[in-house]
This record gives structure tokens, C-alpha cells and sequence, in this order.
């Protein structure tokens, strides 16, 4: 099984995310500045890394997890999916692919500090959002990380997108 998490830049939320799922940030209490900001490509994708996929490491059942970043396309994860689902019918992919989007977990601190670090290069005011942001929404990211991993042991589709609007918030 491949998993992809996707959100807008691929360099937040998502990262957490994969942080998660892989098990590189203990899921039993908040992380802390430096396991934050110690995550591979946490705040260090540009622009320009948009659409481009991320390996990160196989989980603990021998699963693929990647992150994608869709900035503000609409159309890159639906035309993701079906190229994956045409792979799949012509027999070239055999594996079940899950989308999983994270920016539903994103709390506001997160959004700003991803504006102030990535677009404005103001780090000394985007670092310390991304990382309040990050801790408020750690219980929420994990809970996505536990229903995208049930979504796909569970589905009969070879490939599933799952938008998490019940992580948003309410």
C-alpha cells in the first residue's frame, strides 16, 4: 500500500502527519520545539516543490508514505488519482494508494506561520506560529494518521482520496 499525505505547501502539516504514521514523533504526549522543527522538510519546501512527491519510509506493515504539497490546485490529487486508477486497470500498479488530506487539521497559528516563514520570509515571527500550531494540532493529526491507516486496511478500492473534513474545525 502507498499513503500520500497531502496539504497545501507539503512542508507543515503533512510532514507531521508522516511523522506520525512512521512513528519518528511519540504519539503519547505534545512534541516539543526541537522534535518539530527536527522533522525532515518541516518548513523547508518552496514553491517551486509543489507537486512533487516525497518519500519518507516504509511503516511498520511495509507501507510507502509520501507527502505532496497541491498548493492551490484543485485538480492535481483528483488527476493523481486517476492516473493511479488507470495503472491500476491496465495491471502496472498493484498497489492500493491512499490521499490523505491533513489541511483540515491546520489551526490558525499554523496558517500564519506558514505565511510569515515560507511567503515572507519572516521567520522570527513564522517559526514560533508553526510550532504553536503544530502542538494544538498534534491529538488531531494523529487521530487523521489512526482513520487514514483503517481507511486503508479497510477499503475495496485500489485507490481512495480522503478529504478528513471531520478533522476541521467545529
Amino acid at each position: 500500500m502507498i499513503y500520500i499525505y497531502n496539504c497545501y505547501g507539503g512542508t507543515h502539516s503533512s510532514i507531521l502527519a508522516v511523522a506520525y504514521h512512521l512513528k519518528m514523533l511519540d504519539e503519547n504526549r505534545e512534541p516539543t520545539k526541537d522534535e518539530i522543527l527536527g522533522l525532515p522538510n518541516f518548513n523547508k519546501l518552496v514553491y517551486g516543490n509543489r507537486g512533487e512527491l516525497f518519500y519518507y519510509g516504509c511503516d511498520e506493515d511495509k507501507n510507502k508514505v509520501y507527502v505532496i504539497g497541491r498548493g492551490r490546485s484543485k485538480v492535481l490529487i483528483p488527476g493523481l488519482y486517476n492516473l493511479a486508477t488507470m495503472l491500476h486497470k491496465q495491471n502496472l500498479l498493484d498497489e492500493k494508494i491512499i490521499f490523505s488530506n491533513v489541511s483540515p487539521t491546520v489551526p490558525l497559528p499554523m496558517t500564519f506561520g506558514g505565511l510569515f516563514s515560507r511567503w515572507l520570509k519572516i521567520d522570527f515571527i513564522g517559526v514560533p506560529l508553526l510550532v504553536m500550531g503544530a502542538k494544538q494540532a498534534y491529538k488531531n493529526i494523529i487521530k487523521l494518521v489512526y482513520h487514514t491507516k483503517k481507511a486503508g486496511k479497510k477499503a475495496d478500492s485500489e485507490v481512495i482520496i480522503l478529504d478528513n473534513k471531520e478533522f476541521g474545525k467545529k
